[in-house]
């Protein structure tokens, strides 16, 4: 079967391809673009058409790798469709990035990155894009799944994509500061069945120990939605509503994306795309965010519109903002208590 997206046809006869992954391409191609890189190593890359589209869209020299032999011949075939020659390689992506240190590496598993993670620290001099689809071990609905894989306890809260975002920027963080690398979110982001994250890497023996200042725990309490940031060493008492606090983490508490990094992406962003790229770049980087319906339910409330929540916590000098992955959940450093009051005045 062949099929045409951005500007490359491929066929996608007996390799992996996923339709419902083209959104993430395409804005992949504008944060390739607004990247200062050549080279790109699509580490794992099943028929090519990320690695094709880098080269022809973004203006990037790809490399390609894949395990699989059939996928290796569907590249190439790919590769003389589109007009272009590249180096193919037939090897196990992990073992091939701890031979060779390539500029920008993207992990885009059927799964986890879990497993590559290592190697592609390691490998990685300039840029790191990874992706996780296994979003039930990062966001808590598999427990001992994503203590086997990130080395984090999670459990399942009202606004789940914030935990498993900040649970799988944590790990990658952690692997690289092995090899003395600090990794930098320039922009992630939850969507359906998937997260992605793309990371500036910076080889500093300084910034890879400061990295853990921004490394922490979120305590949370299941009854009432209540959270609360802990550092490494603090501990947690019980919650104000008499529930013992679960702890979440190690997780990422520091910034989800760099401000300016976003903004130029979205200058050259135009549709579905931009207004996607927007709401990232409202969106506060603080750890604590609440799902409005949830809070609602608890006290037997009104929903008023997220946006009128938004706007009365600021006026109380708080952050906040909505979030790009729930139309009815908000970030702020707002204590819950104060957004429920926010919800008892606003009753009709």
């Amino acid at each position: 079967m062949e099929v045409q997206e951005g500007s490359v046809r491929i066929s996608v006869d007996e390799v992996f391809y996923n339709p419902r992954m083209r959104f993430c391409r395409d804005l992949d191609m504008l944060v390739f673009a607004a990247l200062d890189s050549k080279e790109y190593f699509d580490a794992l890359s099943a028929s090519g058409v990320r690695g094709i589209r880098a080269a022809l869209e973004a203006g990037k020299v790809a490399v390609f790798n894949d395990v699989s032999p059939k996928a290796v011949e569907v590249i190439k075939e790919n590769l003389r469709r589109n007009g272009l020659s590249a180096d193919v390689i037939n090897g196990d992506a992990a073992a091939v990035m701890r031979q060779k240190s390539f500029e920008h590496i993207d992990v885009d598993p059927f799964g986890s990155p879990a497993p590559f993670m290592d190697s592609a620290c390691l490998s990685a001099r300039k840029y790191l894009s990874i992706t996780a689809t296994d979003t039930a071990a990062l966001c808590g609905s598999a427990t001992n799944s994503g203590l086997k894989k990130y080395g984090a306890f999670a459990v399942k809260t009202d606004v789940y994509h914030e935990v498993g975002l900040r649970v799988l920027i944590g790990f990658a963080v952690r692997e690289a500061t092995k090899y003395e690398k600090a990794l930098l979110p320039l922009i992630s982001w939850a969507k359906e069945h998937y997260y992605r994250v793309h990371f500036k890497v910076r080889r500093s023996t300084s910034m890879s120990a400061r990295i853990y200042e921004k490394m922490g725990f979120l305590a949370y309490c299941s009854a009432c939605l209540r959270k609360k940031v802990l550092g490494f060493g603090e501990g947690a008492e019980r919650c104000k509503c008499g529930e013992v606090f679960r702890i979440i983490g190690p997780i990422w508490l520091g910034e989800l994306k760099d401000r300016g990094f976003v903004e130029r992406v979205a200058g050259m962003a135009e549709g579905k795309l931009k207004e996607f790229l927007n709401k990232i770049l409202i969106e506060v980087d603080v750890p604590t965010a609440y799902s409005l319906p949830a809070l609602a339910k608890i006290h037997s409330l009104t929903l008023p519109p997220a946006e009128s929540v938004v706007g009365e916590l600021k006026k109380l000098g708080f952050e906040a903002s909505r979030t790009h992955y729930c139309g009815f959940c908000i970030k702020t450093d707002a204590d819950r208590d104060e957004v429920v009051k926010i919800l008892e005045i606003n009753q009709t």
